[in-house]
């Protein structure tokens, strides 16, 4: 659209309906109820036939958004391929109902509608009489988007203070798709869904007598074939608010969280001390009986609250991996982080965290493979020729006993402590059993396959004290364990072990500016003695590796190793 010409015909007193134009239309309702899909139906049809009744008009497929709020923009998928198109020049006239259909915020009618004024797109706001290619319409958009984002303000306030007034009346609010219940509309008593509540009794006892992990309460569900109300599948947040619902054990809850601003749809979640909660167990039947509620969430309690002290103590991510804080880049001296390989998830790399904060343009510093820093080190230890004695005083820091580390006493540990475990569980089956919580048959299976389980680990546990039984006679221990580390020299977790004891850093840099060609400065600790005191390269090796894979089509490409080894104090 020629804006100067259409603003000098419309002021001439051309009416817009007389301009030739190329038109198009926009719909949309804020939900997806049946009626407002009827509105949405009857807008597109009104529209594309007001358009196509005009001889002067050529119509342009409309864009329609379906159940979405006008507060923002950006969820607008089909609202901001319209403001795509027109910067292509597909139309010179916008169609919709009013501004209220066009944006509720204020600020995005006006940047719209200036943007596709810039783009030579007019927007006819037609129930408010608005054409933007009228150089007076900015002025009369502003009042009218003030009074739309002022109206969903107002019932915004209106819905909040329902909600709260239903409080005080103790109504029950939402649970249409509570799991386990189902709403009575004209009560508003929940009714308990017995199919569902099967599964809802299931997932506490999982969690409780069993022990098991949300995860893998999940996993079983899901490889059950189980959906959630919603019909998706199950998962840990899921689990996790239903165990933490006091609905399920027959009391009222609610004021949870609440909208802090209706533009920006902050949430402010209250803590459980500030719930309305109270029990309430005629309109809501309980499906959980309390002690096994109170149980399963003093264990969820204290199981995220380990969590979140895990992730708060950095020192234990810092050493996580055999590789963590210890090779840096030799440009920026920053850390290496490590990475999944996207083409080969088995292999992982290692990247320089400038790189992933900033970007190639930042740092361009080689990516190493760990299967290939395995491969160096292993090389490396055997050019060495590392004493045996030493391998041995290293490694017995990882066995704290003067005795073959064959590994039984852990596994005599680990069989005691999973019997003990379910002796446990037994007796919490017992106990819901005579609770009422369980039906026989559920208890003699479960209690059965609890004994087969016992009876499989004392048989594993006998057979691991004779094998201990058979090595109390050995007098020389560092012998014995020489001896078993000789025949493990070559196995990763020896390797890894010596490597995580003498690694001290690893310096990546490129050669002649090549990633395919890289430079290793590897730094090891060692016993100080007189050829040590000077920091001086001991070893100098060069390593190729191909990437790739070897189907038709791939090229496969050499990277170049070139690796300084030095011992330093």
């Amino acid at each position: 659209m020629d804006l100067y010409t259409v603003r000098k015909q419309l002021n001439m007193g051309m009416p817009l309906t007389s301009i030739k134009l190329r038109v198009t239309d926009y719909a949309r309702v804020s939900t997806d109820h049946l009626e407002q899909k009827k509105s949405l139906q009857n807008q597109v049809e009104h529209f594309e036939q007001y358009i196509k009744e005009n001889p002067n008009w050529t119509y342009t497929p409309g864009y329609v958004d379906d159940g979405i709020t006008g507060t923002s923009d950006v969820k607008r998928d089909n609202f901001m391929k319209m403001i795509e198109d027109a910067r292509g020049g597909k139309f010179d006239l916008i169609v919709t109902k009013e501004i209220s259909r066009f944006s509720r915020n204020t600020l995005d009618s006006i940047k719209y509608t200036r943007e596709l004024l810039s783009y030579g797109v007019a927007v006819l706001f037609v129930n408010d009489n608005i054409n933007t290619a009228l150089p007076d319409s900015e002025l009369r958009l502003t009042i009218m988007a003030s009074m739309a984002q002022d109206e969903i303000r107002r019932l915004s306030e209106r819905v909040k203070f329902g909600m709260n007034r239903a409080i005080e009346r103790g109504e029950i609010l939402g649970n249409d798709l509570l799991y386990g219940y189902k709403k009575d509309k004209d009560t508003g008593v929940l009714n308990i869904i017995e199919e569902e509540a099967k599964v809802v009794r299931r997932i506490y006892e999982l969690y409780t007598v069993e022990e098991l992990t949300l995860s893998k309460i999940v996993k079983t569900l899901n490889s059950e074939g189980l959906k959630t109300c919603q019909g998706k599948k199950w998962c840990i947040s899921t689990i996790s608010r239903m165990i933490e619902n006091p609905k399920y054990k027959g009391y009222y809850c609610a004021r949870k969280s609440e909208i802090v601003d209706y533009m920006t749809k902050k949430i402010k979640y209250f803590e459980k001390d500030d719930w309305v909660i109270y029990e309430d167990k005629t309109r809501i039947p309980p499906i959980i009986d309390e002690d096994l509620w109170d149980r399963a969430n003093n264990r969820l309690i204290t199981r995220k609250k380990a969590f979140s002290e895990r992730k708060e103590d950095k020192s234990i991510y810092k050493n996580r991996y055999l590789y963590s804080a210890k090779i840096f880049c030799a440009e920026h001296n920053t850390v290496f982080h490590r990475r999944e390989f996207r083409k080969n998830k088995k292999d992982i790399t290692w990247v320089c965290s400038e790189y992933l904060k900033n970007g190639k343009s930042n740092c361009d510093s080689p990516n190493i493979r760990e299967s290939e820093l395995d491969s160096i080190f292993k090389d490396l230890i055997s050019k060495l020729q590392i004493d045996s004695n030493q391998v041995v005083e290293t490694l017995m820091n990882y066995y704290k006993h003067l005795e073959i580390d064959t590994g039984i006493d852990e596994e005599i540990s680990l069989r005691e402590k999973e019997i003990n475990n379910l002796y446990a569980k037994k007796d919490k089956l017992l106990e819901l059993s005579l609770q009422g919580s369980l039906s026989n048959t559920e208890f003699y299976e479960r209690n059965s396959s609890f004994n087969e389980k016992i009876k499989v680990l004392d048989n594993e546990l006998n057979k691991l004290k004779s094998q201990k039984d058979e090595l109390k006679g050995t007098t020389d221990k560092t012998k014995e364990l020489a001896e078993i580390l000789k025949q493990k020299v070559n196995s990763k977790s020896t390797i890894d072990k010596i490597i995580s004891s003498l690694l001290e850093r690893i310096v990546v840099s490129k050669i002649c500016n090549d990633k395919n060609n890289m430079e290793l400065n590897i730094f090891l600790s060692y016993k100080e003695n007189d050829e040590t005191k000077k920091l001086q390269p001991i070893l100098r090796s060069s390593y190729e590796f191909k990437r790739g894979y070897d189907t038709q089509g791939t090229k496969r490409y050499k990277v170049n190793y070139q690796v300084n080894c030095y011992f330093c104090l």
